[in-house]
């Protein structure tokens, strides 16, 4: 009953004005009648039809985590390929790209603090580690109280040789990404023996790593329990704390990583593309239906549901999955570089990234600019609940638009309240479970709308940014230090 009324309050407000106001001289952004025309069958077989749940259910259950590279990130591509070509999707293929290394853990870590006290650790490998040596690691811990490199320097003397804890506190000094990043960089030049981790509360797992460029850290990394971390800065005050660990990873070197791509080719405009996209990968030991099983899902309802209407819009509509988000969103900025003379006819990147809570509208990812163009779109999603726009610009760099959004390409990420996907995303708790249907076809659903009304466009979305555009954009948005760390270490094109 619930879905139904959906439709209804969907199609009560497409009567409104779709055009969206812009600069003097130059011509708005509109959805015609026409692209209003197909959007209302679009969002009731979305709703009605719509089969991204089954979607999620299948990639979470049935697959699994999708560490980049691993076997079950394989299988994911394979059967991400079938589906489009299941839908009669264009041009369904996979395009190659090369990470460093790929990691999967092989043997559990154990782990004790040895002294001043005997007490079992709640410890996991970092992402990207090394292995310990297989007799482990035994030595005395060193706690770094600021990650700032000044400060980082001042205890150099005692860094070398030992490992050192790392908490949530160490980085209250550091302003930026860039700069808690720098200071990992530096740490590892002072040759610890081991870099120590906080994580989350309880003791559980939170999966992530240190290093933003795919390659295999110079020494062991590793993660402890909140509270196995407090217990340690607590008995530090006291006196020495030794403590020994040992895990195994499997590791593989220099390895091709698909992403998945497909089209429905455009109408009119066949050359000029709206790329909508998510990450396949995942972490572990969850099996990734929040992050990203939800975005991957979404990306093929749109594709079933827009492919249904039979009638595709002026422009191309460009599917990708991508690899390696979550080792700093390798896959897409390894995409944008091979496709580099294509960027001035990607007319928008629409990217879905952020769990399955009701979408309240889009991220405008510091385009500020766009915001004219989006309240064009907003009618089409009012009764979907959908037609917020927010300038927060948290996520700047934190999923697959970011090597689109520095090229200038105009970019939207889904808004969603993500309260449920930050207590589950990278953890054991992210699990097929936690997905709730209605708000996932929903979420879908304004995915669907949103790159069908942009694609169908007379107009162009937005402009593309110059150079010196992209630079004013991420000084206002007081995100050009974290720009410029990711340029140098090569994560950004």
């Amino acid at each position: 009953m619930r879905l139904t009324l959906l439709v209804c309050l969907a199609l009560f407000f497409f009567n409104q004005p779709l055009t969206a106001q812009s600069a003097p001289g130059s011509k708005p952004f509109a959805v015609s009648p026409e692209t209003r025309d197909a959007v209302r069958q679009l969002i009731g077989d979305s709703i009605l039809n719509g089969k991204a749940y089954e979607y999620d259910a299948y990639l979470a259950d049935r697959i699994g985590p999708r560490l980049t590279g691993s076997p079950n990130y394989m299988h994911a591509v394979e059967w991400a390929k079938q589906q489009f070509e299941s839908l009669g999707l264009a041009n369904v293929h996979t395009e190659d790209w090369t990470i460093p290394a790929t990691w999967e853990p092989d043997v559990e870590a154990t782990g004790h603090i040895v002294s001043p006290v005997d007490h079992e650790l709640h410890i996991y490998s970092a992402g990207w580690s090394p292995s310990t040596p297989k007799q482990g690691m035994t030595g005395e811990v060193v706690y770094i109280p600021s990650m700032r490199i000044e400060a980082l320097d001042a205890q150099k003397a005692r860094i070398t040789g030992r490992i050192v804890l790392v908490d949530h506190s160490s980085y209250r000094d550091s302003a930026d990404i860039g700069a808690i990043f720098r200071g990992y960089d530096y740490l590892r030049s002072l040759s610890p023996a081991a870099i120590i981790t906080t994580g989350i509360e309880n003791g559980a797992a939170s999966f992530g790593l240190m290093s933003l460029t795919g390659m295999i850290a110079p020494v062991p990394e590793a993660q402890v329990g909140m509270e196995d971390s407090l217990l340690i800065r607590r008995l530090l005050q006291a006196g020495p704390v030794s403590i020994s660990f040992s895990f195994a990873n499997k590791i593989r070197q220099d390895v091709k990583i698909p992403n998945v791509i497909a089209e429905i080719r455009g109408s009119e405009a066949p050359d000029e593309v709206v790329i909508v996209a998510a990450h396949l990968d995942s972490w572990q030991p969850g099996t990734g239906a929040q992050d990203n099983g939800t975005g991957v899902a979404s990306v093929l309802e749109t594709a079933r549901a827009i492919q249904a209407l039979h009638r595709p819009p002026r422009r191309t509509i460009r599917f990708a999955l991508f690899g390696g988000e979550e080792q700093a969103s390798l896959g897409s900025t390894a995409y944008a570089r091979q496709h580099i003379g294509e960027v001035p006819k990607i007319d928008a990147v629409v990217v879905t990234d952020t769990g399955a809570e009701p979408a309240k509208g889009w991220h405008l990812m510091g385009r500020k600019d766009e915001r004219g163009a989006v309240e064009a779109v907003d009618p089409l999603l009012i009764g979907l609940g959908a037609d917020g726009i927010t300038s927060d610009t948290d996520l700047m760099f934190q999923s697959d638009h970011a090597a689109f959004n520095v090229l200038g390409v105009p970019c939207l990420v889904l808004w969603n309240s993500m309260d449920k996907y930050e207590t589950l995303a990278h953890r054991a708790s992210d699990t097929f479970d936690s997905v709730v249907e209605k708000d996932l076809t929903q979420g879908a659903a304004v995915v669907s709308v949103t790159a069908y009304a942009i694609a169908d466009g007379e107009q162009a979305f937005a402009a593309h940014l110059s150079s010196s555009g992209v630079q004013s954009m991420l000084q206002h948005a007081g995100t050009l230090s974290d720009y410029n760390y990711l340029r140098t270490v090569g994560t950004l094109p």
